[in-house]
């Protein structure tokens, strides 16, 4: 995507059209297997935020014109549900479920219609600026800093550099839908516990709450493990200790320094890993990527934030 096209594109026909879409989101997301694209957009606090555009389906403008059942609880951060594309989807603001200043509706240009992992999301945002190409090895970890974020990044945003926040996800999907749980209660069969128990599980990812859930998964399964905070951890460790045995991997796609296919392409030098299980835990998935992914020399990819079909999966592939 050339940036400056998407620039001019969005100003000028904004300026002739209020209600003009932007249909070419959807030539971006959905079929892309780019997962260093970012859509940047700017909050409240005038500071940039990101998302990658993997989990976009469209960007729309927000009017009047659009009907909301609007959700009056002020404890939670669901705003409401409008029927967009004819289908009913939750609305938040970016700037509420980020702890930044509300503004007055006439403020905020569009809604972002996202989906991670089948949870669809209108994310209303300010003002969107463009998407950048943002490399992992250019991402600083940041959420012991915020845990709504993960990485912060430099971005070119009208030829300057600005600082830009990749927020999580992951921990906006357990904020807004009560149906993902943090404090599920696993009831896998006990034999099947009792044939894994020998088997070592390792497991990286960016995020801090699917770290935290996914702790929780692997002390319920009995199994031994270790959680990396990102791929280019889990490799240097591998590096460090090549004679570990492990019984199963499992990654996230994006990460920072090290996405998830070059840390299956990494596992796979080790000879003593050849044939270990290689499985991708995440939201960001089409036909391309799960192609890339088992041409990489992966397994499969399981959805994240389901962490009992998760530990289902990891018990199939520990009793095969």
């Amino acid at each position: 995507m050339n940036q400056s096209i998407l620039e001019d594109e969005f100003f000028e026909s904004e300026e002739e059209n209020e209600e003009y879409e932007l249909d070419l989101f959807k030539l971006v997301s959905t079929d892309s297997n780019d997962l260093n694209q970012y859509l940047v957009f700017n909050g409240s606090n005038f500071e940039w935020y990101a998302m990658n555009v993997v989990n976009i389906e469209e960007v729309v403008v927000f009017n009047k014109e659009i009907e909301i059942a609007t959700n009056n609880d002020e404890s939670n951060v669901v705003c409401g549900t409008a029927n967009l594309r004819d289908e009913m989807t939750t609305l938040i603001y970016f700037d509420d479920w980020y702890g930044n200043e509300r503004l007055d509706d006439s403020e905020y240009q569009l809604i972002i219609l996202t989906n991670y992992g089948g949870h669809k999301l209108g994310i209303i945002v300010k003002e969107v600026s463009t998407i950048n190409i943002i490399d992992s090895s250019d991402m600083t970890e940041n959420s012991t800093n915020n845990y709504k974020s993960t990485f912060i990044a430099k971005v070119i945003i009208e030829m300057e550099e600005r600082i830009c926040t990749i927020y999580d996800g992951d921990q906006m999907l357990l904020d807004v839908f009560n149906t993902i749980k943090d404090d599920v209660t696993y009831n896998f069969n006990a034999l099947d516990i009792k044939n894994i128990q020998d088997k070592v599980v390792y497991f990286a990812d960016d995020s801090r709450c699917v770290r935290n859930l996914i702790e929780k998964l692997f002390k319920s399964l009995c199994i031994s493990y270790r959680i990396f905070i990102d791929g280019a951890e889990l490799i240097k460790y591998l590096k460090s200790h090549p004679n570990e045995k492990v019984d199963l991997f499992i990654t996230d796609l994006e990460m920072p320094q090290m996405g998830g296919q070059e840390v299956i392409c990494n596992i796979r030098k080790f000879p003593i890993h050849k044939n270990i299980p290689i499985m991708v835990h995440t939201n960001m998935s089409n036909e391309s990527m799960e192609r890339e992914v088992m041409e990489a020399g992966g397994n499969g990819i399981v959805s994240k934030m389901d962490t009992v079909n998760l530990g289902n999966i990891i018990i199939q592939e520990l009793t095969r």
